[in-house]
């Protein structure tokens, strides 16, 4: 490949004089003869990045948290981490053991996967792209406030950067630096392997990571490598089917959170009514103004950094983006083979996501891992639409792009370093809260009292389990948000000659509880709405008493069951059953439980709270008003409290 280096710069001196050849020359030759001081600068700037912008917290997510327990796990328990991927948490469980949960080490780890994802990237592109279109490119990366953001996290997005960069290294230097050589299978079985092995690693550390084996075999359609095509197929199988043998040995237990029916539905976490054929067509349409118009362009630092992403969707860009990137990969198409099989990669991997992905989702994190190749495509791609001669004399406009492009994300990098260093330091010096918002300081302390002071073999119900683990080093346990019942349930209660089914519309402790009704939308109930409804099933006997008791309360009510079972027929509902709830409690030996008020608007204190546990315990107290005991309560602003609860 430095060869083809030294050819094209060849060529282009060769070509007649232009208004800006100065300046294109001078410009290539100012990148080419400071490659590896510019370099050296790079990985400077990204480990300055990675320190100035280190958070020692954990996301209040939880996700990054889940990754530690699931190493921790795998380390003293060899449990198989079969909830998202799992090779991360196994290469991250050596450290849990020698360490324990350090997270300043355990985050310092994610810090020196993109750092090497940068240098592979170098080794990777350094001999076959020029120095102006490699040096800015990894630069811009080094200073991106969104990148290092995760340097300082234990998510699986640097792990999986690093995976890329290595497996794009591979194939670049075994598979695009010797087009010409055929690659007999008796000599280079290995070769074909070790790629399979890769695509499985990157599949096994991110599910998106299994689409790589597309990218590759499409590679090869385009350029006729039909043997390499089979071989790289059937290694990548090989490989699978390998450690699918291995893991059902092994692990015949372990499962997947991975559920290709969750993807197909409209609804991931209600994988009841696939996706249409339309429904898949709009998915990709919203993800790629959510990825590339609000993400993407905050990444380049076109656009300003704002907390509500969904404000900066602009179709136009999104279109504009569509556009440069075909006419990127119309220019590199037989200009240079490392950057198109980047260009296949890119597209196939995004097209994959937006596809494959609820909008819901609308994360950067989904994007992040690819915009050092993002960067490197399309200012790879516009180098290369600049030397064609009709438009060569426009050349001066690269050097402002890179301009532009540095300006802006050096303004949203300096913004962020600027929050988070004050942070940082309070956070250095022992304030090891600071930083979070009240409602997550008190559920944090909440649980450290909890793990002080309450019995510590008693099973804890925590919000965040995972996160009140971290912080205090003891198990935490998960409850359901409520325990549901199908509509049939509902169409199986009938009157009896001794009982009434009376339908409330409000909150009623009383034993007769059968069921409780919760309504997506306002459901309208004799001259009044509601959002939830309480089924009861009283005895005749006791009637009377019943319907006095709602008529104290000005509740609504209804007599008529057979009646209001029609009107909700084709409404959206979720029932929920109080004595299976408190079964769930009572079989999981569930004694006391965590009740934070977790904002919904993480930003400012509305009022409003996430009350999963909170209405967990309310769907039982509507049937069995005593089962619950108020043992503490930790902060007067947004508490955490604690309960007891009471067979």
């Amino acid at each position: 490949m430095k060869g083809n280096i030294k050819k094209q710069q060849k060529a282009i001196k060769k070509q007649p004089e232009v208004s800006s050849k100065g300046l294109y020359q001078k410009t290539n030759d100012f990148f080419e003869r400071n490659r590896k001081t510019l370099f050296v600068l790079s990985m400077i700037a990204g480990i300055l990045m990675s320190i100035l912008l280190f958070d020692v917290k954990v996301s209040l997510s939880g996700d990054d948290s889940d990754y530690i327990l699931y190493a921790d796990n795998f380390w003293r328990h060899f449990t198989f981490p079969g909830f998202r991927g799992p090779l991360y948490p196994i290469v991250l469980s050596p450290f849990i053991g020698l360490f324990g949960m350090n997270l300043i080490v355990l985050k310092s780890l994610s810090a020196i996967f993109i750092l090497l994802s940068v240098w592979f990237l170098y080794k990777s592109f350094r001999d076959s792209i020029p120095a102006i279109i490699l040096m800015p490119a990894l630069f811009l990366v080094s200073i991106c406030s969104f990148v290092f953001f995760y340097a300082s996290y234990t998510y699986s997005e640097p792990f999986f950067m690093f995976l890329q960069s290595v497996f794009i290294y591979y194939f670049a230097h075994n598979f695009l630096s010797a087009d010409k050589v055929s690659h007999d299978l008796k000599t280079n079985w290995h070769k074909y392997l070790i790629l399979g092995v890769l695509a499985l690693c990157m599949g096994l550390t991110r599910s998106i990571g299994y689409s790589v084996v597309g990218v590759v075999i499409l590679y090869f359609v385009i350029n006729k490598r039909w043997k390499d095509l089979v071989y790289t197929l059937t290694a990548s199988i090989l490989a699978f089917c390998l450690f699918q043998l291995f893991k059902t040995i092994v692990w015949p237990d372990a499962g997947s959170a991975y559920d290709i029916k969750n993807y197909l539905a409209k609804d991931y976490y209600n994988p009841i009514e696939p996706e249409s054929l339309i429904g898949f067509v709009n998915r990709f349409i919203k993800n790629s103004d959510i990825y590339l118009s609000a993400f993407l362009c905050q990444f380049m630092g076109v656009i300003p950094e704002t907390p509500n992403n969904l404000l900066l969707i602009n179709p136009i860009f999104t279109i504009l983006i569509y556009l440069l990137f075909f006419c990127c990969l119309f220019a590199v198409l037989k200009q240079n083979k490392v950057l198109l099989f980047t260009g296949i990669y890119l597209g196939i991997m995004n097209f994959a996501s937006f596809v494959i992905l609820q909008s819901t989702w609308g994360q950067d994190r989904l994007i992040v891992i690819y915009y050092p190749l993002i960067l490197l495509f399309l200012l790879g791609g516009i180098y290369y639409l600049f030397q064609l001669r009709a438009i060569q004399k426009f050349f001066f406009v690269y050097p402002l792009i890179l301009l532009i492009l540095c300006i802006g994300t050096l303004s949203i990098t300096t913004n962020r370093i600027g929050r988070n260093y004050p942070v940082l330091q309070e956070n250095l010096f022992g304030n090891q809260l600071y930083g979070l918002t009240t409602d997550w300081q008190n559920f944090i302390k909440g649980s450290q009292w909890a793990t002080h002071n309450l019995d510590k073999n008693a099973v804890i119900v925590s919000r965040k389990p995972s996160i009140s683990k971290v912080y205090t080093g003891r198990d935490f346990a998960w409850a359901p948000t409520d325990i549901t019942v199908p509509f049939d349930s509902l169409v199986l209660l009938n009157d009896a000659d001794n009982q009434t089914i009376v339908v409330v519309s409000g909150f009623l402790e009383n034993p007769n509880l059968k069921y409780l009704i919760s309504f997506n939308d306002r459901f309208p109930f004799n001259d009044k709405t509601t959002n939830s409804a309480l089924v009861y099933t009283v005895s005749n006997a006791n009637l009377e008493d019943f319907i006095l008791s709602v008529q104290n309360q000005n509740l609504e009510y209804l007599l008529d069951y057979k009646s209001f079972l029609n009107s909700i027929q084709n409404v959206n509902t979720r029932i929920s059953d109080p004595d299976m709830m408190l079964n769930y409690l009572i079989e999981n030996d569930i004694r006391y439980l965590l009740l934070p008020q977790l904002r919904v608007d993480p930003t400012q204190n509305t009022g409003s709270y996430i009350s999963n546990v909170h209405r967990f315990i309310w769907f039982i107290s509507c049937k069995y008003p005593d089962s619950f005991r108020l043992l503490y309560v930790e902060g007067k602003e947004e508490p955490c409290e604690i309960v007891e609860f009471i067979r």
